[in-house]
């Protein structure tokens, strides 16, 4: 079985966590040697300091007669996009009043966000970098995507938090 990339939650990051044995090493393809090693710690969109879980952390363990390579990965939470301090909903508000036609400022801004706006700016240039990707993974087997990407991430995902469910349901990070 191959271990997940995002879930939906902390109590399905721990119920998928106790079944960690069973997984394959996404490094070294084995099985049985996988250890929960950590808790990913990051900023807090409420509090201050690093209090927020954002995932786990997995071993592939070589200590003793285990045969595994020594190395980690995560498994994160889908709301959590690797490289970023926000988490996807409120991304995804800002990035709806972007594209509603407010400037990168006024949109954050309106956000109330505790980041800086410097974060703005850099999840906007990763959300136009990352649409050709995102348009590729929409097309598999549903021909070419057509019109404005956030549409079809609505249409496709639920207008709720339509990169988090992205992450989820094709357990992969988003692009960009």
């Amino acid at each position: 079985m191959r271990a997940p990339c995002y879930v939906r939650d902390l109590a399905e990051l721990e119920h998928v966590s106790r079944r960690a044995k069973g997984w394959e090493c996404p490094h070294c393809r084995r099985h049985g040697n996988l250890n929960r090693h950590g808790a990913l710690r990051g900023l807090s969109e409420t509090g201050e300091g690093k209090d927020s879980v954002r995932g786990w952390r997995f071993l592939c363990s070589d200590r003793g007669r285990r045969g595994g390579c020594g190395r980690s990965f995560s498994v994160l939470l889908s709301t959590v996009i690797a490289g970023a301090t926000v988490r996807s909903p409120e991304l995804w508000r800002f990035t709806l009043a972007k594209l509603g036609g407010a400037s990168v400022l006024l949109a954050w801004e309106r956000l109330r966000s505790r980041f800086s706006l410097e974060a703005a700016y850099s999840w906007w240039k990763r959300w136009e970098r990352g649409q050709f990707g995102v348009r590729a993974v929409l097309a598999r087997g549903r021909g070419p995507p057509r019109g404005e990407l956030a549409r079809q991430l609505v249409a496709a995902f639920g207008g709720e938090d339509p990169v988090g469910s992205f992450q989820l349901m094709e357990q992969r990070r988003w692009p960009g």
